[in-house]
């Protein structure tokens, strides 16, 4: 009986066939440096990829990264118009006495009325229609936060045309506020598309750069027209 097994096994290794498969992908980058890769995708997303010759993911980071300049560039000078705008506005229907822009200000032009009391009578005055008057109550003085040579005057609340004049003005300067909230969501959209891109990098470059082969061996039996064998499949 043993003799009969030593017979069948070198009658099958005779016919045996030995293959030897290398995947080329786990080392195909382990002479790239990991440093240009992350400095590829931080500059611009998916060029890590390319540089790593892994290009599945490189059309949509891209795509992406100039989708979002795209849409902060355009969000950050729409809202500077918006601003300019609001700005004018307030020049010729208000007053306002000052080239400043600033934002703190302009908001607080469309919060009163007026710097100093409103032009003509009011029936029924707003506790915060004059900004003078509300500083004092707050017990500070009146040019604490702006000069006294900044004023501005909307006109009387009894007038429907003021009224609708300072309801543009906010209206400009809401539209202005929007946009700079999607030129900031946009700038870190921008920033996460980067940081995903390079976790990327990694860890492709993890998968493709071994330099110690990891060795796994596979026995399966074959048969043949001609015979029969043993199939080893090796991967490194």
């Amino acid at each position: 009986m043993r003799l009969l097994m030593v017979i069948l096994l070198v009658a099958v290794s005779a016919f045996s066939q030995v293959v030897i498969t290398v995947d080329e992908n786990v080392s195909k980058n382990q002479d790239k440096s990991l440093w240009l890769a992350l400095g590829a995708s931080a500059l611009l997303p998916g060029m890590g990829e390319l540089y790593l010759d892994e290009r599945t993911l490189v059309k949509p980071f891209v795509w992406t990264d100039a989708a979002l300049w795209l849409t902060a560039i355009g969000s950050y000078f729409i809202g500077e118009r918006y601003i300019t705008s609001a700005h004018g506005y307030a020049v010729r229907h208000a007053g306002l006495t000052t080239d400043s822009k600033d934002v703190s200000l302009l908001n607080t032009v469309g919060d009163y009325r007026s710097r100093g009391g409103v032009a003509g009578q009011n029936s029924s005055p707003d506790m915060d229609e004059d900004y003078n008057q509300a500083m004092i109550r707050a017990g500070k003085a009146i040019d604490d936060e702006y000069s006294e040579s900044i004023q501005w005057d909307w006109g009387s609340s009894d007038n429907p045309e003021s009224t609708e004049r300072i309801e543009e003005y906010k209206s400009r300067l809401r539209h202005f506020r929007v946009s700079r909230i999607v030129f900031q969501v946009s700038v870190g959209a921008l920033v996460l598309n980067r940081v995903v891109s390079i976790l990327d990098v990694m860890r492709v470059y993890r998968a493709t750069s071994s330099r110690s082969f990891s060795q796994r061996m596979e026995f399966a039996p074959e048969f043949l027209e001609d015979g029969g064998g043993i199939l080893m499949n090796v991967k490194f």
